[in-house]
């Protein structure tokens, strides 16, 4: 049943580039520009150089223009709806879910504003927000249901997904990508009718059958469902003793030995896990990120170094990369956690929380050159992030370079959404450019604007 559902997970990646096929035949409406109502001209330029800017692809600077737009006029569902789509497109999607929110209070819940805050939310893998929002569509829109199945799917709906796929067959047809997707359920379904079986029917199978590796799994999941850490350990022992061979008890001993303080055997269960071939390597990403939560961290063991690091020699995975980054940071190694964070910005380098990792640490570290680096390769892709400006200006400023610094800082102060503490930070390191360049007065107007902005 696990290896059908492993088959099946992999045939769920394939209908999902079908998926996307299928969002993109249900057409948005574009804003019409008439619904900007009675403006001024500067208004219009404004927008109109905005919407040319966002043709191009130069969404900070659409940005911009929308800002002088928002300043003019502040509560303009039209204005909000292009900011929020242009942070979308430079991936600050906290700014974007803001600004399409508050499009959609100002407007209403039109078609075109929830399904692009459906893509906010999916870009970010919110399933269940996503969903919620989808949901409002397939109302407004019947064309949107089949983008349903796979959605509940991801939210872990098997109901709700079997039900939409026999209203869509019956309107429309079988499909071959529902197909797949009501298998998908079905065998997730499968399993957990199967994990749900009788407690004492399977002491009955270990008991007629000490070699029986299912069913002491299924009774550990039943005991864990029931929080009896006691008898998920006893089970768990049983497995390892009467199967030798089998690495699946390590799965639910690791944890149990962390938390009763038996850190030792934790770390041999851990050990287990890692350089066994039964596992995937979302699985023992998890372990790790369970093992950094733990206080065993602090414990110097050669085997646990030797599995994580034969681990990390394994795998060429960002989440993977991630949690190694982690786990070296928890041991204050930040060298090799720098190290580590780079290797997922390697694979994927629009990834904008390992972005923030290295350029953080490279401060840390003093390796000035590095954040400069680092700051200016994201700001190509998230022009619209005012924490790299700033980060960027830290380093120019203790590379004494503050002309540079100057010109970040105040691009940043541009991108701010109502972020007094980050605010706060750029015009303390503005304050920290002027002195250096001898300037007394500009820097005493940087610092009286701190003191404005903590009274507020």
């Amino acid at each position: 049943m696990i290896k059908s559902l492993h088959i099946l997970s992999f045939i769920a990646l394939f209908f999902l580039s079908n998926l996307i096929v299928a969002q993109e035949e249900v057409q948005s409406d574009d804003v019409n520009v008439d619904d900007l109502g009675d403006v001024s001209d500067g208004f219009k330029d404004n927008f109109f150089n905005a919407l040319s800017a966002k043709a191009i692809g130069n969404h900070d600077k659409a940005i911009l223009f929308l800002e002088a737009c928002e300043k003019i006029q502040p509560d303009t569902g039209v204005v909000q709806f292009e900011m929020g789509k242009n942070y979308l497109m430079s991936n600050a999607f906290a700014k974007a879910e803001q600004k399409i929110t508050r499009a959609i209070e100002l407007s209403g819940e039109s078609e075109w504003l929830l399904e692009t805050l459906y893509d906010v939310y999916n870009k970010q893998t919110e399933y269940e927000k996503s969903l919620t929002v989808l949901e409002k569509l397939a109302r407004i829109n019947e064309n949107y249901e089949e983008l349903l199945p796979f959605q509940y799917l991801r939210a872990n709906k098997n109901e709700e997904a079997l039900a939409i796929i026999e209203k869509l067959d019956k309107r429309l047809g079988e499909d071959d990508r529902r197909i797949l997707v009501k298998r998908q359920v079905q065998a997730r379904l499968g399993a957990n009718e199967a994990r749900d079986g009788n407690i004492e029917d399977l002491e009955a199978a270990i008991a007629a059958n000490p070699k029986d590796e299912k069913s002491y799994i299924n009774l550990i999941y039943l005991y864990s469902k029931k929080n009896n850490t006691d008898k998920v350990q006893e089970i768990a022992e049983e497995l390892d003793k009467n199967l030798p061979k089998s690495d699946k008890a390590q799965l639910a001993l690791y944890k149990i030995y962390l938390e009763a303080g038996k850190t030792r055997k934790g770390i041999r269960s851990m050990q287990k896990v890692f350089e066994s071939t039964q596992f995937d390597t979302e699985t023992k990403i998890n372990v790790l990120n369970d093992f950094i939560q733990s206080d065993a961290t602090d414990i110097e063991d050669n085997d646990i170094d030797n599995a994580i690091n034969d681990f990390a020699d394994q795998v060429e995975d960002v989440k993977a990369f991630n949690a190694l980054g982690d786990y070296y940071l928890k041991r204050k190694d930040v060298g090799n956690s720098i190290a580590f964070y780079q290797k997922g910005l390697d694979i994927d380098n629009k990834n904008y929380d390992l972005i923030k990792k290295v350029a953080l640490l490279s401060i840390d570290i003093k390796d000035y050159n590095k954040t400069v680096e680092i700051t200016e390769e994201a700001l190509d892709v998230f022009p619209a992030q005012a924490l790299l400006y700033l980060l960027n200006g830290v380093a120019h400023n203790k590379l004494n370079e503050p002309d540079k610094a100057i010109d970040q800082l105040e691009s940043g102060l541009s991108f701010l959404l109502d972020e007094p503490k980050l605010e706060s930070d750029i015009y303390q390191q503005l304050a920290i450019s002027y002195d250096q360049k001898g300037d007394a007065t500009k820097a005493a107007k940087m610092r009286s604007k701190i003191k404005t902005l903590s009274k507020n």
